[in-house]
């Protein structure tokens, strides 16, 4: 199911592994060499800038060739035109697909922008086909919806893109709050319907990291994971509901009336970046620790939006300070590991034993290289070097 290969992934990242302990003097310069023979990345994936130029290239020239074919329905009827685009999305999204996989097998193209093109291409072709073939039933948009993301679903299983990956979860975000809002009661309980189908999505990315292929989907994983917890978060914030009711019941106001339950919205905003933040200290996540410190950001901000009481721009300004010499101080006291905690990067991955891997090639060499020189002396049977017969 995979376009790239398994193989490509985790050697960039033994590659990458073994640098960073080079780098800290760990590994001498010729084990670094050894391991990068060992672990050959043999794909093209050029810098960034290349990279964003290569992207911006092949999405010209899809774009040119889709429009030049364009032209040859331009001199007809609407009726002519709209079948001629149907037909056209979906000559394009075979044809783009059919590159990509060449280009990925052949050239051995990964993540180079050429081929991130090329997925966006074929699956915009794809949603404009369907499009054509849906509008005249005028469904609701939470089933259009629906009926596209099986298309972001399977490209996402294939190539493992991080746009895909987005695109895939504020889909589910859209059809959910879409189909709720069709009820009376999917209004009154939206907000608790999104926080749990945000938690239900975190459970589902965990249970993800336990595959042996974790590695190949990381980074998209990440992504989701982050919007799993913002989603959380946003979905029972009391400015985002409080304005969110307002408009989803068309109150034009200066301030949006007040909300029922309140207080347990009030309580969500305070407690959840608390929870963020304590989660993030105790397992040393990352990610749990900047958002839960974005999220007070957020909370700070909710509770002066309607309890403000000192200018914006001096609040900014006492905020800002405080925050640069809080940063600055945990900065300078964790360049030296303390209570668990450092300000070094942390690249490790648990997916993959890579202690365990990079060490048995080390060992390896190290034996092959013994062996060239270890030679046993004379005896006929088993003796193992003794002399004479057996």
């Amino acid at each position: 199911m995979k376009a790239y290969q398994q193989q490509w992934v985790e050697n960039a990242y033994l590659q990458a592994k073994a640098q960073n302990w080079f780098e800290k003097g760990l590994l001498t310069e010729q084990q670094n060499t050894d391991i990068k023979k060992q672990f050959i990345i043999d794909y093209y994936q050029p810098n960034v800038f290349i990279k964003i130029a290569l992207f911006l290239f092949t999405s010209l020239c899809c774009t040119f060739a889709c429009s030049l074919l364009l032209l040859l329905f331009s001199a007809s009827s609407l009726d002519s035109i709209l079948k001629g685009v149907s037909t056209l999305s979906l000559f394009f999204a075979a044809l783009s697909v059919l590159l990509l996989e060449f280009l990925i097998k052949e050239k051995k193209v990964f993540q180079s922008g050429i081929d991130n093109a090329l997925i966006y291409f074929s699956i915009g072709s794809c949603c404009t086909f369907l499009y054509y073939q849906l509008e005249p039933l005028h469904l609701p948009a939470w089933l259009e919806f629906s009926f596209i993301l099986p298309f972001f679903i399977v490209a996402y299983i294939r190539y493992a893109d991080v746009f895909v990956a987005c695109v895939i979860y504020f889909l589910l975000v859209m059809i959910l709050v879409d189909f709720s809002l069709t009820f009376s009661v999917g209004k009154t309980l939206l907000p608790f319907i999104m926080l749990f189908f945000s938690l239900g999505a975190y459970y589902f990315v965990e249970k993800l990291k336990q595959r042996a292929d974790y590695l190949y989907y990381e980074t998209s994983l990440d992504i989701f994971k982050t919007l799993t917890l913002a989603s959380a978060y946003l979905s029972v914030n009391y400015f985002i509901v409080r304005e969110g009711n307002a408009m989803i019941n068309k109150v034009i106001t200066s301030v949006a009336p007040q909300i029922g339950l309140a207080p347990l919205f009030y309580l969500f905003t305070i407690l959840i970046p608390i929870a963020y933040i304590a989660f993030g200290l105790k397992k040393r996540d990352r990610t749990f620790l900047v958002l839960g410190l974005l999220t007070a950001a957020f909370s700070f901000f909710t509770y002066r939006y309607y309890f403000g009481i000192i200018p914006t721009e001096i609040a900014l300004l006492i905020c800002g300070t405080l925050l640069i010499g809080a940063a600055s101080f945990i900065i300078h006291q964790l360049k030296q590991a303390k209570f668990g905690f450092t300000y070094a990067p942390d690249n490790n991955y648990e997916g993959l034993n890579l202690d365990t891997i990079l060490l048995s090639e080390l060992v390896n060499t190290k034996l092959h290289s013994n062996d060239e020189n270890l030679k046993f002396g004379g005896g006929s049977t088993g003796g193992g070097g003794a002399g004479g017969e057996y």
